[in-house]
Order: structure tokens, then C-alpha cells, then sequence
């Protein structure tokens, strides 16, 4: 058995000329004929590697009804294309977002310019943990004020996979605030397959593409339970970008995905094909086979020089160790063939070496992660010590507590740190939460939480408090 997988990727409209689904289509549907003549066998599953829909900017009117109508679109598509290869069978799809799937409205309403810019801000803007980011058009630096509206902008997108994959018995969706994973074991063909979300702190101003460490720790706990041998991460993001660029992924990001057992990689995002060995020099494991995708839908003016729209027919041969990647493209004419490509060798497709799948590594002991947690708090990496507590099983609930307490007064988060905090779950919580009351000078609400909380403390500690709250109000 070859295990074949239809690849498409960047299905965003754009004009000149934007394609409709009827047209997009017609076109693969007459090509697969085209290809099952040539020898190339018929998918067995559907990757969407991102980028579903064109989204919009950050001065649009009725931003989320453009995008629902976008979406509704990508769907009906993607169900029809379902009928004619997968015969409606949406366990074979995989599907994981891109950039222009964020929702850049409500990312740009969820911040506000700052008076004065922060120092690092070369760094920091950049960065998917922090609530800093820079806007070159007005040079100014923006912080997120609303979190939860922050949070909103991958929602749409979130909104629409459940919807897609509703009708399965079981959901193939595992997510939380930090994590975003599609996956789906497929012992009969050999392959499990994880679809990853390389959004993590993207947004209007952060165009940067990242994976979180929490999608990269359920990844792990997942795989380690598959006996599926060959292993496949889809994501959107490249990993190279010009010098002008920074929308792409750290390829060291795929030095973690191979030292989890992945030995081939499909993403899309920079709208031209290319398939070629990743080497990495790791104790377990030196390559993956690393396949980009075409766009699928843009119109010409989105196409880099010399492209065509495109997508790819990957076949997988477990039994000769190669990975050989068609790539086909549409003519002026709207018809899809196979593309001669001077990177190719002037062929239509090349053939790469399956890297052999090494024991995958189990996931880390809880008892390991929060000795992980607490050294980085130690080491002063108090961000790095928030990204390893989602990681940690509820047994360990006392620790992470202290921890993410710890950390976030570290960070000068304060605001998170009070809503963490409330309800306070022992005296020394109270005693931090009113101080950090007193310090934002809201008094009030140090006094509620001194009420409120009187049965945690013993009365010396409670008049302790009290007498802090009114010297502090008389004193301001």
C-alpha cells in the first residue's frame, strides 16, 4: 500500500481573476483523471495546510460578516471536494489554519497605543507571549488591553473546523487557551497525522509564525500512543523568508517536530511548491522530508513570479522508503496539469527518501515538569514557566498554582495575576491579592476581599490586613 494525500493549501480568493468554487472544481476533478492515467494513485486523504480564507483589514465595515461569507464558502468547497475524493468521508480531511485566518479586527480592537515606547521593542513586538507589539504605519507601540477579545481572533476559524468535523463520532479537535491541534491516527494506512496551528501570538501587527509549546506537549502525549509507524505535522508557515520578511517559522521549530518522531512535514503559506530533505543533527534522529504546497486560489498579483496556481499529490511507498511529490498547476486556460519545474529537475515531481521513524519519544513525567518549571522560575525564564504548566496533569494542581503565582508577580503581570487569584484559595493568596488592591489604589475592592475571604485567615492576620488597608487609604 502507497498511502497517497491530496495536498492543497492558501484556498484565499483574491482578485485577478478570483476563481469560484464551480470553477476550482471542475478543474481538479478533470485533472485526477489526468493523473490516475499517469500512474499517480487515486488520495486517500485530504491535507488543507491554511490560510482557508482571505480575511480582512483592520478598517473593514462589517469585518465578521466578510469573513463568515468567506468561510461558508471554503466550506461548501471543501465538502464537495470531500464527495468527489474522500466520498464524504470528512475523517480524511485534515485541516489546520493560516495567517489570514486570524481575524485582524478584533486583533487590532483588543490594543491601544501607548504613550511612551517600552524598551526591547525590537524584541518584544515579536515575541507571542508578549502583550507588546509595534505598528510601522503610525510608529507607534500597541499593548493588549483585552484579552478576551485578543483571544476572539482565532475564533472564527475554531468556529468553522468544529462545525466541519462535527459529524464524527469522536472529534479529532484537541485545544485549549494555548494549544490547537487537529489529529487523526490512521492504522490502515500506516500514518498518523497531526495538524498543528503555527498562529501562536500572530496578529495584524505579528505576522511571525510560531507553534505553542503546549500544542508541541499534547502533540507529544498523542504520538506516544499511536503505532502508526510513519508520522506527519501539517502547519501553514514556511520556514525561510527573504531578508525583508518575517513572516515565516523558526526552522527550529522543526528540530522539536523531528525529535518527536515526525519524518515528513507539509505546510504552504509562500504560494509556490518545493519539497526537499530537512537535515538536523539530533541524537535520534537527522531529517524529515519537508513538502510546501502551492496556492491553490489567490489571484495572479498574489502569485510569485513565474507561478501558477498549484497544489501537490504526495505519494507515500513505507515499502521502497521514498516520498515522491507531484506537483500540479493551472494553465492560463484554468486547467490543471502536471507542472514541469526547473527545481525538479524539469520534472513534474521528485522523489525523496522517507527518513526511517525512530521510537518516539513518551512524554515527560508530571513529577518532571514541575521540577522543569520551578528551575525555570530559579533561572529567572518566567515566561518559559507559564508555557510548561499547561502541561501538567491536575494531581499537581498545589505546584502549578504556586508557580504560575510566582511567575506571573515576576512579569509584573498584575492584572492576570488578580484574576488568577480570585477566588484566593489560602491565607498567604489573600494577603497577596489585597496587596496588589492596594497598590492598583483601588481600596474598595481590597476591603471586599478581606470580607470575603475572612474564613481563610486566622484574626491576627485578618486585623493585620485591615490595618494595611486603612493606612493605605488614608495615606493616599
Amino acid at each position: 500500500m502507497m498511502p497517497t494525500i491530496l495536498h492543497i493549501s492558501d484556498l484565499h480568493r483574491t482578485p485577478g481573476p478570483r476563481l469560484d468554487n464551480d470553477e476550482l472544481l471542475t478543474a481538479i476533478i478533470n485533472d485526477s483523471k489526468r493523473w490516475e492515467h499517469e500512474g499517480i494513485p487515486n488520495p486517500d486523504l485530504v491535507v488543507v495546510s491554511g490560510d482557508l480564507v482571505q480575511g480582512v483589514g483592520t478598517d473593514t465595515l462589517d469585518p465578521d460578516d466578510q469573513i463568515q461569507a468567506q468561510y461558508e464558502e471554503a466550506n461548501e468547497f471543501l465538502l464537495r471536494l470531500a464527495e468527489e475524493v474522500t466520498d464524504s468521508d470528512i475523517s480524511r480531511f485534515v485541516i489546520v489554519p493560516g495567517n489570514h485566518d486570524v481575524n485582524w479586527d478584533r486583533a487590532r480592537r483588543a490594543m491601544r497605543p501607548l504613550d511612551t515606547c517600552p524598551p526591547r521593542i525590537n524584541s518584544l513586538a515579536f515575541e507571542a507571549n508578549s502583550r507588546t507589539r509595534w505598528n510601522w504605519r503610525d510608529q507607534k507601540a500597541y499593548e493588549i488591553f483585552d484579552e478576551n477579545l485578543y483571544g476572539a481572533r482565532l475564533q472564527t476559524f475554531r468556529d468553522f473546523q468544529e462545525c466541519f468535523y462535527a459529524e464524527l463520532h469522536m472529534s479529532p479537535l484537541h485545544r485549549d487557551n494555548d494549544s490547537d491541534l487537529v489529529y487523526f491516527d490512521y492504522p490502515q494506512l500506516g500514518l498518523v497525522v497531526v495538524g498543528f496551528a503555527s498562529w501562536h501570538g500572530n496578529d495584524c501587527f505579528c505576522t511571525v509564525g510560531e507553534i505553542s509549546s503546549a500544542s508541541l506537549s499534547l502533540s507529544q502525549k498523542l504520538l506516544s500512543a499511536s503505532q502508526s509507524p510513519i508520522a506527519i505535522a501539517v502547519w501553514h508557515h514556511g520556514v525561510a523568508g527573504g531578508p525583508r520578511s518575517i513572516d515565516y517559522m523558526d526552522e527550529t521549530m522543526l528540530h522539536k517536530l523531528i525529535d518527536q518522531g515526525f519524518t515528513v512535514g507539509l505546510h504552504g503559506h509562500h504560494h509556490y511548491p518545493a519539497a526537499a530533505p530537512f537535515e538536523a543533527r539530533l541524537p535520534n534522529r537527522t531529517a524529515m522530508t519537508l513538502v510546501s504546497a502551492g496556492s491553490l486560489a489567490v489571484g495572479d498579483r498574489e502569485l510569485p513570479m513565474g507561478e501558477n496556481r498549484q497544489f501537490n499529490v504526495v505519494v507515500i511507498d513505507p515499502d521502497s522508503a521514498k516520498v515522491t511529490v507531484h506537483v500540479r498547476a493551472m494553465s492560463n486556460a484554468g486547467v490543471f496539469m502536471k507542472s514541469h519545474r526547473n527545481d525538479f529537475g524539469g520534472n513534474s515531481f521528485i522523489e525523496l527518501d522517507l527518513p526511517s521513524a525512530p521510537a518516539r519519544p513518551t512524554a515527560p513525567s508530571d513529577i518532571q515538569l514541575v521540577d522543569d518549571a520551578m528551575t525555570a522560575i530559579a533561572d529567572e525564564r518566567f515566561d518559559e514557566a507559564l508555557d510548561i504548566l499547561p502541561k501538567i496533569n491536575c494531581s499537581r494542581e498545589r505546584e502549578k498554582r504556586l508557580i504560575q503565582i510566582e511567575a506571573l508577580s515576576a512579569l509584573g503581570r498584575h492584572n492576570e495575576l488578580l484574576e488568577f487569584l480570585n477566588p484566593p484559595q489560602n491565607a498567604d493568596e489573600v494577603a497577596k491579592a489585597i496587596a496588589l488592591l492596594l497598590d492598583a489604589g483601588r481600596y474598595d475592592d481590597a476591603k471586599k476581599q478581606l470580607e470575603t475571604a475572612s474564613s481563610l485567615i486566622d484574626p491576627i492576620l485578618h486585623q493585620d490586613l485591615a490595618d494595611s488597608i486603612m493606612a493605605k487609604e488614608v495615606n493616599q
